[in-house]
């Protein structure tokens, strides 16, 4: 288990890398014309780039952040793809379509260890008829974080804390592929996984209780997780996320971003 010095400084070279390395990717681009270049050149460049800086951040730190605090706890970092069937198995898919119609009933049966543990049941089947072709997913449905310990892969995707209609079915949804995924390639070999919230913009009050919807169909705890939840599970440590925190505040203070920063945003002005 790290200590929490370790975290913190793994924290923040990351978090420094990520936006750095971003900037430096926006540098030469040039953005479309939009008509407010006419009247707010620079506030409508600061949007596009902070803009563009929110959307990738599951990519750009989330991700390189929580690969680097899981390894120093032990975790094994697995960078391939998991993978589907070239062909899934109608067993497979109407098992898969079962499970999201019952959630979407409303029926208590089909909580998240029902789900993980029927499809893990029906891709017994492969170890005796094993499927031989596989490929990429489709997008959207891909892994973003993949972690194995003591036997176990975890799987992970980290999602923007501001949910829209519609986002927490196609998470379930997306979940419960993974499992399929997984089984129908190493039927004999265990997963878990989780959708990822990786702060909670609500402070102090429940995240589940002000997102849209409560998160449904999403399970919460069992098939997503929000803020430490995730970091103490990479980290083992307790409260990791108030590191994280901690890191960004010194960064801001220090000014170590602060010159890369006034170049994309207002260039040489």
């Amino acid at each position: 288990m790290p200590t929490r010095e370790e975290v913190y400084t793994i924290v923040r070279q990351t978090v420094i890398n990520s936006i750095s390395g971003y900037i430096a990717n926006r540098q030469n681009a040039v953005p479309n014309f939009q008509i407010l270049d006419l009247i707010i050149p620079t506030e409508r460049r600061i949007r596009s780039v902070v803009g563009g800086m929110e959307t990738s951040l599951g990519t750009t730190l989330w991700e390189p952040l929580a690969k680097a605090i899981a390894e120093l706890n032990g975790f094994e970092i697995i960078n391939q793809k998991l993978l589907c069937p070239s062909n899934m198995p109608a067993i497979l898919q109407n098992t898969v379509q079962m499970l999201i119609e019952g959630r979407e009933n409303k029926n208590p049966q089909y909580n998240a260890q029902h789900c993980h543990d029927r499809i893990k049941e029906v891709c017994q089947n492969f170890l005796i008829n094993p499927i031989n072709d596989f490929k990429p997913p489709a997008k959207g449905f891909g892994v973003d974080i993949w972690l194995k310990k003591d036997d176990v892969n975890y799987f992970f995707d980290t999602k923007t804390v501001q949910a829209n209609v519609g986002s927490y079915a196609k998470c379930f949804s997306q979940i419960l592929n993974w499992y399929s995924y997984f089984y129908s390639r190493y039927p004999d070999q265990n997963s878990s996984a989780r959708i990822v919230f990786p702060y909670n913009p609500y402070g102090q009050v429940n995240f589940w209780s002000k997102t849209i919807g409560r998160g449904w169909p999403l399970e919460p705890n069992n098939e997503g997780w929000v803020q430490d939840d995730f970091w103490d599970f990479c980290s083992g440590l307790q409260n990791t996320y108030s590191i994280i925190h901690e890191a960004f505040i010194d960064i801001s203070e220090t000014g170590d971003l602060e010159e890369i920063i006034q170049q994309i945003f207002y260039g040489n002005n």
